[in-house]
């Protein structure tokens, strides 16, 4: 068997970053007697999948960069500045709700939580407020004839920057002004269900993809948690597909070819995410169903291909962890493995009766392939 993952971190310091992904940026000057507010609100990710409902629900996060600068003409101080919006979907009956902010504060100020309000405070002339991003809990979708159809369906942000200039004596008294801002829309779904996309807050997250664990109708599954960081994510992604066999090399450069002989079918996935972390944790799952006869998980190397990290040309196979929260400084490595062969094992579930599992922590980036 083979199965590829792929892990990819991003620098996300600047809006500069997010616009060369291809993000569209919406930004609205707005003009005062005395001052002009710059507002700029650009969607993390291009593309979010929809949360899930149920026993064990999925939830993803829509995420936007938000920045609010006083021009650098202006000649007066700008106070009492607010930034204020609100989410929608397509299908109205859809509704992202607010969840958080890195950056600022903000609450939300209506009962079903699509709308926020985010206190700025006062800008000196040409001086920016923090880039800050905020995040709405990705809607269930609803299937209801309207918007059903991939890529019909999408996440509108929207609204208006508030703000009142100081006085400057009796000729220059007090003016209220508004700016009006809209960023990209954001497509929501994927095409299948092995297909995940989220952004991440700085809080982290738990994303999989099917229902988290296999049946016989959906036998493989992969299981990604980002814990708390430093920043927020712009797009975490997890995507599977199946593989027969896969060509690589080892870390000395020569040809080593993985076939996929102890599963039918084998499974490759797919994971980027983007930020700097402590480890992440990736669990896969492969159904009873497909586990040829005889295979046991002890017989089942996990392949790692780090020639794509800076610094680490590790490329073999992967040993176990010393323990299950410690990971390899040079390499990711396995914290446990578990054959759910009855219940008597920990764990175990009606779902998972007979099926192998992986759990690999990881501080680097990298592909991983299961094969022979």
């Amino acid at each position: 068997m083979k199965l590829e993952i792929q892990f990819t971190r991003l620098a996300l310091a600047t809006k500069a970053v997010v616009a060369a992904a291809g993000l569209l940026v919406a930004t609205t000057p707005a003009f005062a007697g005395a001052g002009i507010v710059n507002t700029t609100v650009t969607a993390l990710a291009p593309n979010v999948s929809y949360s899930t409902a149920g026993a064990r629900p999925l939830v993803t996060y829509i995420g936007y960069l938000v920045t609010i600068g006083s021009d650098v003409g202006n000649t007066n101080t700008i106070n009492n500045i607010v930034f204020t919006g609100a989410a929608s979907a397509t299908d109205s009956a859809e509704k992202p709700a607010f969840f958080s902010a890195d950056g600022a504060t903000c609450t939300a100020t209506n009962a079903d939580q699509t709308a926020i309000s985010c206190t700025i405070g006062q800008l000196r002339a040409g001086q920016a407020y923090p880039t800050f991003a905020v995040f709405f809990k990705a809607p269930v979708k609803a299937v209801n004839g309207v918007a059903d159809n991939p890529t019909e369906d999408a996440a509108k942000f929207s609204g208006i920057t508030y703000y009142a200039e100081g006085t400057g004596g009796v000729q220059s008294p007090p003016q209220n002004s508004t700016v009006l801002w809209g960023a990209a829309d954001v497509l929501l779904g994927t095409p299948s269900p092995v297909n995940v996309k989220s952004s991440v807050p700085k809080s982290g997250g738990s994303f999989f993809t099917g229902s988290g664990v296999t049946t016989s109708a959906d036998p493989f599954a992969t299981a990604v948690t980002v814990p708390s960081a430093a920043t927020y994510t712009a797009e975490a992604s997890i995507d599977e597909a199946t593989f027969v066999s896969a060509l690589t090399v080892d870390e000395s450069g020569r040809p080593v070819t993985l076939n996929c002989a102890n599963f039918t079918p084998c499974y490759s996935s797919a994971v980027t995410v983007p930020g700097t972390f402590g480890f992440l944790t990736v669990v896969l799952r492969q159904d009873a169903s497909t586990i040829n006869s005889g295979v046991k998980i002890g017989s089942v190397n996990i392949w790692y291909d780090g020639s794509g990290e800076p610094g680490d040309s590790y490329n073999g196979y992967l040993g176990m962890c010393p323990n299950a929260t410690t990971p390899l400084s040079d390499r990711p490595c396995i914290a446990a493995s578990k054959f759910y062969r009855n219940k008597s094992v920990s764990g175990w579930t009606t779902e998972l009766d007979g099926d192998f599992e992986w759990t690999i922590i990881t501080n680097k980036n990298g592909g991983f392939k299961v094969g022979v």
